[in-house]
């Protein structure tokens, strides 16, 4: 059998269909294949390695290819034989010298889409070597870098050097002869490189997992995982059998070379979709709802209601709670909350402040009632009080937070705070209104002009004049 055989006989474009149909969902699924690695690598660690983006890249060429295929298949090429008697019109000679050149440009992006899965291959197994530091292995990675580049120099080389004069490639009548149509020398060639560059893949990181100190079966399962390149090289091999025994049919070459391009995919990221399933490997540390980290022992909690303490001692925040309010925190039996390093400690008094401008809130200051039926409140009668009963009367007290440190033992845990300084005697105040002392009026001092009762005089601007 020579090398150049005569064209094949022509086929009806239904022939082709299946070809057509099985090149689209091949160049789907390898995408598929490519997305499922993307979008594990992100949610995984949230950012793009190298070789997930060297991956990515191999889309541009597939999809390129893909559309050149399309158009060949759909306008034919020069490497076919008509029945005797039968010439082309002139239409049918356009479409086919449209075809024939771009059967040139898909036997470029072929290669360059098989090469790019093997770079991120190849890339994987750079940062193998780095994890095991030895430099022997750096000279053998070298290696099969240029050897990558010098056999997809070849491919292109065989691809354009084969038919002179160069526009022969898409002439279709008078026949060009079967250097410029059928394209033998870049089918042994690209066969021999892809051979080559796989089986280097397959046998450089075989050292490497046989060295390292792994148990037995694991170092098995890593051979066989890494062999799998051994099937790009057998499907490259059935392709140029029957790709000759078909005179170079195109169809035939063009489904053989997608289900190349599918194996090489599979090859390229089962590594990584694998780890991926298995949910091993770098994986960045996710942030669980209802847990807190502890600064002083270390360890995570979970808090009742999902809140989190305080979790970091430099910050000093204080959270202010009551018996109704069921945030999760101990309140201790002074009322305080007790927090991570620091206690709270709540004072009540009945005295307002001199100054509208520093009370609580300004709406407080407005809207400050004393209950009906009591003109004064004792401090005796405020520190009996429970916590609920300060929180009810919150609009006509003035509530003062006192924050301390407490203190810790050895173990990092909270110890009981010491108490608070007692305090002081509250100073009693009279409020009036046009009605009279005490009835609760909703006005304000500074708004009565009528005179207070015992000889006040009304309150200035400042503040209230305490009696």
């Amino acid at each position: 059998m020579t090398l150049y055989t005569p064209a094949p006989l022509l086929r009806p474009f239904g022939e082709d269909k299946p070809t057509l149909l099985v090149s689209w969902w091949i160049t789907i699924f390898a995408t598929i294949i490519i997305a499922l690695r993307l979008a594990g690598r992100y949610i995984r660690v949230e950012k793009l390695w190298a070789e997930d983006k060297v991956a990515a890249c191999a889309l541009i060429p597939l999809y390129m290819r893909m559309a050149c295929v399309h158009v060949v298949l759909l306008y034919g090429t020069n490497n076919v034989q008509l029945p005797r008697g039968l010439q082309f019109t002139r239409e049918e000679i356009y479409r086919r010298s449209i075809g024939s050149g771009l059967v040139l440009f898909s036997r470029i992006l072929y290669p360059a889409t098989l090469w790019i899965l093997k770079y991120v291959s190849l890339h994987f197994f750079g940062r193998l070597i780095n994890a095991t530091g030895k430099r022997r292995y750096y000279y053998t990675l070298m290696f099969v870098r240029v050897s990558l580049g010098i056999t997809f120099l070849a491919v292109i080389i065989s691809n354009l050097a084969e038919c002179r004069p160069f526009h022969a490639y898409w002439q279709v009548t008078p026949d060009p002869g079967p250097q410029c149509r059928q394209g033998v020398a870049s089918l042994l060639t690209m066969a021999v490189c892809n051979t080559f560059t796989d089986l280097l893949l397959v046998v450089f990181p075989v050292p490497i997992i046989l060295s390292s100190k792994i148990k037995t079966s694991r170092k098995l399962f890593l051979v066989l995982l890494f062999s799998l390149g051994l099937s790009a090289v057998i499907v490259s091999s059935y392709r140029v059998a029957k790709v000759l025994d078909e005179n170079g049919y195109q169809g035939t070459r063009t489904t053989w070379a997608s289900i190349e391009i599918l194996v090489g995919t599979i090859v390229a990221n089962t590594q990584v979709l694998g780890s991926f399933i298995r949910d091993t490997g770098v994986k960045k540390a996710r942030f669980r709802p209802g847990y807190e980290h502890n600064s002083h022992s270390g360890t995570n909690s979970k808090g009742a209601g999902g809140l989190s303490s305080f979790q970091n001692n430099n910050t000093n925040d204080m959270t202010l709670m009551s018996h109704k309010d069921n945030w999760g925190d101990e309140v201790d039996e002074r009322g305080g909350v007790t927090g991570m390093g620091m206690s709270t400690t709540i004072k009540a008094q009945s005295s307002m402040d001199t100054d509208f401008s520093k009370s609580p809130s300004g709406r407080a200051s407005e809207d400050s009632l004393i209950p009906k039926g009591s003109h004064h409140h004792s401090s005796n009668s405020l520190s009996q009080s429970n916590f609920s009963s300060v929180t009810a009367v919150v609009r006509t007290t003035r509530i003062e937070v006192t924050v301390e440190d407490a203190d810790t033992g050895s173990s990092g845990r909270q110890m009981t705070p010491t108490p608070p300084k007692p305090p002081k005697p509250p100073m009693q105040v009279r409020s009036a209104s046009i009605r009279g002392t005490g009835r609760g009026s909703t006005k304000v001092l500074q708004q009565v002009n009528a005179p207070l009762p015992g000889g006040l005089s009304p309150p200035s601007r400042g503040g209230l004049n305490s009696s």
